[in-house]
């Protein structure tokens, strides 16, 4: 899928999920980095283009791991944890794309790198990259769930980049914004409104 559609789905389905106002934006960013971290390892995706400042160079890896460092020294990682995010992030920049961040291995280390962390930020985490995994399950191209086994488990819906992908995109931020506005307002829009239209 596209980086947009994940960030949409991991977006709406924490606003689903945790509806606490005073938490909700510390847990949308978390769940909106942890539904794009999966396509790290991907030169041309979203999260890619935003960190690797030369395109073609992978500039993000060493940022990351200076980042790393400072996040340790700074007591917002373990020790444990920054080294765990070090050896993620090296098999994130150099395995091939949808196979180890995609994979239930990658998926569990990356949990657990928080779970060594800030434990409030556990479930906004999982909610983010678990949809990853669970959407581009439904795409063609499908996952490598088992990593190191090189099989690819998918459903084969659609493609990415079809305009399945990008309406489901355009779908789950319009839910994200609905459900924002009901958390922050306490006010439920009723179904009848949109049967109207």
């Amino acid at each position: 899928m596209l980086g947009r559609t994940h960030l949409a789905i991991g977006l709406a389905t924490t606003a689903a999920v945790i509806t606490n106002p005073h938490v909700l934006p510390e847990a949308l960013i978390t769940a909106g980095i942890s539904s794009l971290i999966p396509d790290i390892d991907e030169e041309h995706s979203l999260i890619r283009r935003k960190i690797d400042i030369i395109p073609g160079l992978p500039l993000g890896f060493p940022l990351l791991l200076i980042a790393d460092y400072f996040l340790w020294h700074y007591k917002y990682l373990s020790l444990l944890a920054a080294i765990l995010f070090a050896v993620y992030t090296g098999f994130a920049y150099f395995t091939k794309h949808r196979g180890f961040t995609h994979s239930s291995i990658g998926f569990i280390t990356f949990i657990i790198i928080l779970a060594l962390s800030d434990k409030m930020l556990l479930i906004p985490a999982i909610i983010g990259y678990g949809m990853h995994l669970i959407a581009d399950l439904m795409t063609n191209a499908g996952i490598e769930l088992l990593y190191p086994l090189k099989r690819r488990f998918g459903l084969h819906l659609f493609s990415t980049g079809s305009i399945i992908d990008q309406s489901i995109g355009l779908i789950e931020l319009f839910i994200f914004f609905i459900i924002l506005y009901q958390n922050f307002t306490g006010m439920r829009i009723p179904f009848r409104t949109f049967t109207r239209l």
